[in-house]
């Protein structure tokens, strides 16, 4: 999945399919920061690498993951362009990644369920489980359309316990998660397919 840049503005799983995420901006404590796909700042796992796609630059996800270093959020808002040319796949945020990886929160599309109630879906990682199959329905689980081979927006804001994640539309959540489980209060972030 290629990133290209956008931001992360902190307040207070591998797939075979290819994801490419476009920009990212990151905000500390109000504080803007913009990483570019080719940045020294991300530590790339499994496939990932910066290439160029649909004419911008982004990060190319097959079945891999950028983390970004030196960088913990505990609250704040995380925005990325992504485009996919899969048909089959997961892409999205992990955030507040901690314990090595063990506990984090989870929030990803799934472009061959565009259209259906579990389109995108939250779940925390707990002992390094992903609970998904116990975690559905409203806060969890929600409907979108997910385009193929077009860049499109998304936004994660993280206040608490709670976040809100937009996609395309950046006036209305297309998923509102009201009780996110791990308690994990600040960790690492990272874009995953």
């Amino acid at each position: 999945m290629p990133i290209e840049r956008n931001s992360f503005r902190p307040l207070g799983a591998a797939m075979s399919a290819v994801f490419l995420f476009g920009a990212v901006s990151l905000a500390a404590d109000a504080n803007p920061l913009s990483v570019p796909p080719d940045s020294a700042r991300w530590d790339l796992e499994g496939k990932a690498k910066p290439a160029e796609y649909l004419g911008r630059k982004c990060l190319y996800l097959d079945g891999g993951a950028a983390v970004l270093k030196d960088f913990e959020m505990r609250d704040g808002v995380i925005d990325v362009d992504v485009a996919t040319p899969a048909s089959r796949g997961f892409f999205g945020f992990q955030f507040r990644i901690a314990n090595e990886g063990a506990t984090s929160e989870e929030v990803y599309l799934r472009q061959h369920r565009s259209g259906y109630p579990d389109a995108m879906q939250y779940t925390p990682i707990l002992n390094t489980g992903r609970n998904w199959q116990i975690y559905n329905g409203e806060g969890f689980t929600s409907a979108v359309d997910i385009p193929k081979d077009v860049w499109f927006h998304l936004r994660l804001e993280v206040v608490g316990a709670q976040a809100k994640l937009y996609v395309k539309d950046m006036s209305k959540p297309a998923l509102l998660m009201h009780d996110l489980k791990s308690g994990v209060q600040k960790g690492l972030v990272a874009l995953y397919v």
